[in-house]
């Protein structure tokens, strides 16, 4: 169940990337584009939080921590050193 719940995470980035490379260039008018890209964000998180449902708490929590500002902001600390080092 918990590569079932991974697998559903990674998916429901699709939806993003759907709206981001190709919705911009459908040959649909403006109004339909308007009502796909809330109907893809929609499935994109009933995907995502499916996913996290499945693979439990505890992971949830160390896939959050990546995504948190502190992590983003540790990993910057050591590329700007490596690139200070150079």
């Amino acid at each position: 169940m918990k590569k079932l719940g991974l697998v559903l995470i990674v998916i429901s980035f699709l939806p993003w990337l759907v709206i981001a490379i190709i919705v911009p260039f459908l040959s649909i008018s403006v109004t339909q584009k308007a009502l796909l890209v809330p109907g893809l964000l929609v499935i994109a998180e009933i995907i995502f939080w499916l996913g996290i449902l499945l693979v439990g708490k505890e992971l949830a929590q160390k896939y959050r921590r990546y995504f948190s500002f502190r992590y983003f902001n540790i990993l910057f600390k050591k590329f700007w050193h490596k690139i200070k080092k150079q």
